[in-house]
């Protein structure tokens, strides 16, 4: 046990001492403040034990209030199960609300901890810092479990207990609902080794324990029975039957003798785990899932239809790989036009028949602000952007003929004028929807409404075709293996979501935000060609 506390220790200044570490490196390379700050100061190891010290009491205090705060949870849950089900004022005396709110409490505790008891958790940052400094994996797994053990222990069950027990002056409260609370954390160690290469055995255990602990008391609060649940769960008999479970689950635990075997199994686990998390983070992550998915649907077949032999060039290239994806791009233009259609053809029954004579809402006009969010969603450029990187532009980009000008501009054109083709089939099948109004609105929609819709879809199909790829070309964010390393890129790429969004909630009327809308869009494609024209050779290539 010694031994233990002096990893778990060590452990934990190497954690503080890192993140202090870190905290100066960031300090030091601060304008001002940067040159205020020694090199030196990395070697006071007294003050980063202080630091270790202070930081061990403050998350230990940190424990001790979440502890508090869980049970008064507790209270609340008895309160309003008072109130609300058993149709009475709250537990008039502390006595009582204190039990009540200890079962709430422990049966919470009771199905948080059955969830996941057939898997050990390993942090990884400590099987790290062990190989770093060479010491053993399953120590390292002991001591940092047996700590949190303990910690959870006193912090989340003793010291609330033992408050409330002392207010409510019975011992019972603390004796039986420390047992039970320890219980439900000796379960989470004992039953993945009980059911160590025996998975009935290990299921048998869980239906017992979600019987007795989780079911059986909450078929007796739904048949409002608290008082004999109290009875039962704080009498003597009960401490005595949790406290042997405790003392046999731990001996268990202890005595286990494939525990090698199981911590061994364990950091497989956790490695193999850590491994998928991190190529999922990186290869299939939301700027490269769509390129990844269309890459594994294409097929080497010929496609039907017309072919690009007219063409040459980089041309060439660009429309033999539209046209090997033109099976899924149209398949994805299918479910696009299907849901937006389904939701426009709905409406415009509701309105019909349903509106009593009335559209919604007064002015047609304030449509114009959702539309741009709808198109966002609805948009081709990121779908597109995805495929040409990850099925193209990944290989082609090595080579310089593809990083001239006029191949650059070629290309970028010939892509923009496919992500358009596609748009324009949203954005007219949203403004045929809207000429349903004519059949379903009460009053003919004005002219000029819809010569502006038109205008501002126009306007956003040129947009959201053209907005992609621009700072696909201009900022290339994309490595070889498939990252993103571009902060930039990042904050553009979610900063539209949030542009797109907060206009569609604007409430702006009017003809003058479609007008804008049209007028900016065409201003922001012949800005950003004469970008591209001139950046584009520098910055199209593989980030490395």
């Amino acid at each position: 046990m010694n031994r233990f506390m002096q990893l778990n220790w060590f452990f934990y200044r190497v954690k503080t001492t890192t993140a202090a570490n870190g905290l100066l490196y960031f300090l030091r390379r601060l304008p001002l403040v940067g040159k205020l700050i020694p090199p030196a100061i990395y070697g006071l190891l007294g003050v980063k034990k202080f630091v270790a010290v202070i930081a061990a009491i403050g998350r230990a205090l940190m424990r001790l209030v979440f502890g508090l705060l869980l049970f008064a949870l507790g209270f609340l849950a008895s309160n309003i199960y008072a109130t609300n089900y058993l149709h009475q004022p709250p537990f008039g005396t502390l006595h009582t609300s204190a039990m009540t709110a200890a079962i709430a409490w422990l049966l919470a505790l009771a199905a948080l901890h059955g969830l996941l008891p057939t898997r050990l958790s390993v942090e990884p940052g400590d099987l790290k810092t062990a190989d770093e400094f060479g010491l053993s994996r399953q120590e390292t797994i002991q001591a940092t479990t047996i700590s949190s053990f303990f910690a959870s222990l006193l912090g989340q069950g003793a010291v609330p207990l033992a408050l409330f027990a002392v207010m409510t002056q019975n011992p019972w409260l603390f004796l039986n609902g420390l047992g039970f609370f320890t219980l439900t954390m000796i379960y989470q160690q004992f039953a993945p080794r009980w059911g160590w290469q025996h998975k009935l055995r290990s299921w048998f255990g869980s239906a017992v324990y979600w019987l007795i602990l989780v079911i059986a008391p909450l078929v007796l609060v739904f048949l409002r029975q608290y008082q004999s649940l109290i009875a039962i769960v704080f009498s003597p008999i009960a401490a005595v039957v949790v406290w042997l479970l405790i003392g046999l689950g731990t001996y268990y635990w202890f005595t286990f003798k494939d525990e090698p075997a199981l911590l061994t199994k364990t950091i497989m686990d956790q490695q193999l785990a850590g491994s998928a998390a991190e190529i999922s983070k990186t290869k299939n992550s939301e700027y490269f899932s769509t390129g990844k998915e269309m890459q594994k649907d294409m097929t080497l077949d010929t496609p039907k239809g017309p072919q690009p032999t007219h063409l040459t060039g980089s041309n060439y290239l660009n429309a033999l790989l539209f046209t090997r994806y033109r099976k899924q791009l149209r398949h994805k233009l299918t479910i696009r036009a299907g849901v937006i259609a389904a939701v426009g053809l709905a409406a415009l029954v509701a309105f019909k028949f349903y509106g009593n004579g009335r559209l919604p809402i007064k002015d047609l006009t304030q449509v114009y602000g959702f539309l741009f969010f709808v198109m966002y969603l609805a948009s081709f450029g990121r779908p597109i952007v995805q495929m040409l990187f990850v099925n193209c532009d990944a290989a082609m980009l090595y080579y310089p003929f593809y990083r001239q000008r006029r191949t650059i501009l070629a290309g970028f054109f010939y892509r923009f004028w496919r992500t358009f083709v596609l748009n324009s089939g949203v954005g007219g099948l949203i403004f045929i929807l809207f000429l349903g109004l004519y059949w379903a609105a009460p009053t003919t929609p004005p002219s000029t409404f819809y010569l502006v819709l038109a205008l501002e879809l126009l306007g956003l199909v040129l947009f959201f075709s053209f907005h992609e790829l621009f700072m696909y070309y201009l900022l290339q964010p994309f490595t070889a293996d498939m990252n993103v390393i571009s902060p930039l890129y990042k904050f553009v790429y979610g900063a539209m979501y949030w542009v797109s969004w907060e206009v569609s909630r604007s409430n702006l009327t009017g003809y003058g935000y479609a007008v804008v809308i049209g007028a900016a869009a065409l201003l922001y494609v012949a800005i950003g060609t004469i970008v591209i024209y001139f950046k584009a050779p520098q910055t199209f290539r593989v980030r490395n």
